[in-house]
């Protein structure tokens, strides 16, 4: 199957339903559309498992530490700026 050069209206109006899709934001209705389409357009089905692997890396680096080291630099930093604009 061929990917289209451009996307088509519906598949456009798609792309904006598509992360409140991946985050189960959706009624059951428009879910199960979004589930249709993706499932039968390989454009949109592409788009759809690339954005699925995106949020979830995201979602794994939000729950790393950042080093002691760098919280304490960045605590400085926040703290002049914030003292400096208060002046």
């Amino acid at each position: 199957m061929t990917v289209p050069s451009r996307p088509s209206a519906r598949c456009r109006a798609l792309f904006v339903e598509l992360s409140r899709y991946l985050d189960g934001d959706l009624t059951a209705a428009c879910r199960r559309t979004v589930e249709r389409h993706i499932n039968t357009c390989a454009c949109c089905g592409a788009m759809a498992a690339c954005l699925r692997k995106t949020v979830a890396a995201c979602r794994a680096e939000g729950k790393r530490q950042l080093p002691r080291a760098v919280m304490s630099r960045m605590e400085k930093r926040i703290k002049a700026l914030t003292t400096r604009e208060g002046r």
